[in-house]
């Protein structure tokens, strides 16, 4: 699934090579309940999703939202759309995987919420571009007792002479619920 292949407009999309990284760590097998909170253009979710996983994906953004719809159709995946402010717009209903990806100021929130609908042994995820949401998820981890781990994902571009091109670095930290 090749970043060209996604419509995404002006939404953020998480690139392939942080895409692939993300679904390694999150350990999925088919038939998991997977939750996308702040899916952007749904690159994450419709990965999950090609991977068998039962896919919700939670957006805000009025042109996101009709992105992920999109998204999902041209790569033929079934993704169940949530719209509105996360925590506010989730289900009640248990996840085996949850990923944030965006969370509009409301992380702590988030994480709340995140923590009462993961399976024991499941994995909470989010990618990150600021210390303050990594320093955020990783003192929310500890306290309530998660296997963890942080990663920071750099990737530079060969650009059209040849000279390799740095993305914005992604900070991806995971928990694992005990």
């Amino acid at each position: 699934m090749n970043d060209e292949e996604y419509l995404r407009g002006q939404v953020p999309m998480t690139k392939s090579e942080v895409r692939i990284l993300t679904m390694a760590e999150f350990d999925l097998s088919p038939g998991m309940e997977f939750l996308d909170i702040g899916s952007g253009t749904g690159s994450i979710a419709v990965a999950a999703a090609s991977l068998g996983c039962k896919v919700t994906a939670s957006e805000c953004n009025e042109e996101a939202l009709d992105l992920i719809a999109f998204n999902g159709e041209r790569f033929d995946v079934e993704l169940k759309i949530l719209p509105g402010k996360a925590p506010d717009s989730l289900e009640e209903k248990i996840y085996d995987r949850i990923f944030i990806g965006g969370s509009r100021g409301n992380l702590e929130e988030i994480l709340d919420y995140s923590h009462r609908h993961l399976n024991e042994e499941g994995i909470l995820g989010g990618n990150f571009v600021t210390i303050q949401n990594v320093e955020t998820m990783r003192r929310f981890l500890k306290e309530k007792g998660y296997e963890m781990a942080v990663k920071h994902i750099a990737v530079s571009r060969e650009d059209k002479i040849g000279i390799l091109r740095a993305e914005n670095g992604v900070f991806l930290v995971k928990g694992r619920k005990r």
